[in-house]
């Protein structure tokens, strides 16, 4: 149960500073250089590319759409996990379901890729949330059997 309330608080702050960091830029008072620290975080992990990011507060939001979508589809299945699994199973779902969810994201990705088309950004983030609330059903999982593991070993050499 500890690792799905660490889960669900880590998500959510995540997704906590994606929309605290545009809105800082909007007070003159605060030190835009930890903000633009917090950009160049998320720079390592996303784009950033303003034509695929939401802009709130008058400032782009630090992660594209798509990331955003992810983030989203992390807290949502994480709420929604308990209502099908157990907090404390270490069982892993088949690997079928995670591909199903994974495919609309794949095909948005390189239809993108190829230039085949230009997805609208509703398109990107909810093939963000498709793929990522069903991953959660995945990394809960395996965060118990590590947090098991963990305990089980310090259990051991007491």
């Amino acid at each position: 149960m500890i690792v799905y309330f660490i889960f669900l608080s880590f998500i959510s702050a995540w997704i906590g500073i994606l929309f605290l960091c545009p809105y800082l830029l909007t007070l003159h008072h605060f030190p835009k250089y930890i903000v633009i620290v917090c950009y160049l975080a998320f720079k390592l992990i996303c784009h950033q590319k303003p034509e695929r990011s939401y802009f709130i507060f008058g400032n782009q939001m630090p992660v594209c759409v798509r990331c955003l979508g992810v983030y989203f589809g992390l807290l949502f299945g994480g709420i929604l996990y308990p209502l099908f699994r157990k907090l404390d199973t270490v069982k892993l779902p088949h690997f079928k379901y995670l591909g199903i969810a994974i495919l609309p994201i794949f095909i948005d990705g390189i239809s993108q890729v190829l230039h085949l088309y230009h997805s609208p950004h509703y398109i990107r983030f909810a093939t963000g949330i498709i793929a990522s609330s069903v991953l959660v059903f995945y990394l809960l999982p395996i965060q118990n059997q590590i947090f098991k593991s963990i305990t089980k070993n310090n259990q051991d050499s007491d």
